[in-house]
């Protein structure tokens, strides 16, 4: 494992919620009961602050930080960008791994229309999205 998995590992970035959240999402697996809550605090299409939360695995936490830390003080154009960089970098890599990016990602979209449906007058609270892939990949010896 490389240093920098590490270091995410056992202190997350961007962990915990946003006071001032213009946007949160959640990407949700019903079957598992894992999720990922995403808030942005967006101004002028820059995200000028983000966090996220989950109850999911140790990958979940290093791909929530490392994602967060990726897009944070960034505009909005790049952010959706690095989002599709990061889904086709992990589309090769294990499922696990790609539910739990998956996850992360979906939770990130949810944030954003969340943050949408409230400019539009939408006062519920969170937008969330159902993901069908699993981060708990069952193994086959």
């Amino acid at each position: 494992m490389n240093q920098e998995i590490i270091e995410h590992l056992m202190h997350p970035r961007n962990y915990g919620p946003l006071e001032n959240a213009t946007g949160i999402g959640v990407g949700h697996s019903e079957k598992t009961g894992e999720f990922v809550i995403f808030y942005i605090e967006t101004e002028d299409n820059n995200l000028k602050n983000v966090g996220y939360a989950t109850n999911g695995c140790h990958d979940t936490v290093v791909l929530g930080s490392m994602f967060t830390e990726m897009i944070k003080g960034s505009d909005l154009n790049y952010a959706k960008a690095a989002a599709e960089k990061l889904r086709e970098r992990v589309a090769e890599g294990p499922q696990k791994q790609q539910a739990c990016a998956h996850m992360v990602l979906s939770a990130f979209d949810a944030a954003q229309i969340h943050e949408r449906q409230r400019r539009n007058g939408s006062a519920e609270e969170l937008f969330a999205i159902e993901i069908a892939m699993e981060c708990e990949v069952e193994s086959h010896d």
